[in-house]
């Protein structure tokens, strides 16, 4: 693993910590993978850890477990299955205290549980739940909303990814559990809507049991397009109908900054969070994880304020502009005005918002349905499978 990743410095610091001997023989699971420039608030990952539980007799494991404490109780699988007695939480490791102190302040523990032997923090998961920022700027909401209620339910997306023909992977059908678009201030205090559309803050909730490579990055690039009335909503189901779009459109995905992995979910029984040491008592891991995170808010919070100041001082400024076409006479008023009157005059620009601040020019708009195609996924990994082949034999007749 190389360290620059969130995975990178969590073994680093698990190593730090002695809570493992080597990344290849803890039995490492993660509940999914993030893009580079993704942020998450619920990742989680399941690993065999060192612990003061102690090794029991079998005989004593029959009497707690006939005395119904059954839970108090883990089989372990890298010692063939020996009972441990497990501590409480009390006189168990501070993991989160350990750990926290041997990483960045950008990457937090906060919560951990005791888990089965066989659970694993990627097919145990039961859904994730994705978040996507983006501020109003013009966009069409309602026709956002009609589109991403299109993909809710079981679809194949194959056109909503990037293919990595290395995973032969065969099937695209996931299901999406729900999909809404909501105004981020009903549901965060610490963000308040301005009075200019750009000041109005708008989120995707994305909830599915699995998601393929860039799948919501693609998706909210085509919402994207939807709310420009660049794409009618009907675009959704014509991507998803593989018989009438058998190979993926080029279009590009949206931007990586506004996307958070926001919850992984869990059945109860399997997973039991404890985030702090003692109830009532202890709470030093919530003191400092609000401490980091409200400095983060307040550093951020603040740089975001000055340049909203800075964007306003820019568009209050007074700019010429000619009264009308062909007219030598000069009309003072804002850059604000100005700028608005030079963007419905310019027909030659299409401005395609991909998110995140970022914001494709082009000469023309063509509908996605219309664009150049990539071939048949069958056909991509057909292809990549014989360049293998081909690869291997020329290697062993040399």
């Amino acid at each position: 693993l190389t360290y620059p990743t969130v995975e990178g410095a969590l073994f680093k610091a698990l190593a730090h910590c002695k809570l493992i001997t080597s990344e290849t023989t803890c039995d490492y699971s993660r509940c999914g993978r993030t893009d580079r420039g993704v942020s998450g608030f619920g990742q989680v990952v399941a690993m065999y850890v060192r612990s003061t539980g102690k090794f029991i007799t079998e005989e004593e494991a029959r009497v707690i477990v006939d005395a119904g404490q059954e839970h108090l109780i883990i089989r372990d699988a890298q010692n063939g299955g020996r009972p441990v007695l497990l501590p409480s939480n009390e006189h168990e490791l501070t993991y989160i205290n350990m750990l926290n102190k041997s990483l960045p302040p950008e990457i937090r523990i906060h919560a951990w549980s005791p888990v089965a032997p066989s659970f694993s923090a990627r097919f145990s998961c039961k859904s994730r739940f994705y978040r996507y920022f983006f501020p109003q700027s013009g966009l069409d909401i309602q026709a956002m909303q009609e589109a991403a209620k299109r993909y809710e339910g079981a679809h194949d997306f194959r056109n909503f990814c990037r293919l990595d023909p290395a995973k032969q992977i065969k099937n695209f059908e996931r299901i999406v559990q729900s999909a809404q678009i909501t105004r981020v201030s009903d549901q965060v205090k610490f963000v308040g809507d301005g009075q200019s559309e750009e000041g109005v803050w708008w989120q995707l909730e994305l909830r599915g049991t699995a998601f393929l490579w860039h799948q919501v990055r693609c998706m909210m690039a085509v919402l994207f397009a939807v709310g420009q009335r660049l794409e009618t909503p009907d675009v959704v189901d014509h991507m998803m109908d593989i018989q009438m779009t058998n190979g993926k459109p080029e279009y590009e995905m949206a931007s990586d900054l506004p996307l958070v992995l926001a919850d992984c979910a869990f059945d109860e029984k399997d997973v039991k969070w404890i985030r702090v040491r003692s109830p009532g008592r202890d709470s030093t891991n919530m003191v400092v994880l609000d401490r980091i995170v409200s400095k983060t808010w307040g550093e951020l919070n603040t740089q975001a304020v000055i340049a909203s100041a800075l964007l306003q001082t820019v568009r209050d400024t007074q700019a010429p502009m000619l009264c009308e076409r062909g007219s030598m006479d000069i009309n003072y008023s804002s850059w604000s005005e100005c700028r608005k009157q030079l963007l419905e005059a310019d027909t030659q620009t299409v401005r395609v918002i991909l998110g995140g601040g970022a914001i494709k020019q082009a000469k023309k708009y063509t509908p996605i349905m219309l664009r150049n195609r990539a071939e048949p996924v069958e056909l991509r990994n057909q292809a990549w499978l014989e360049r293998k082949t081909a690869n291997k034999r020329a290697r062993t007749d040399e």
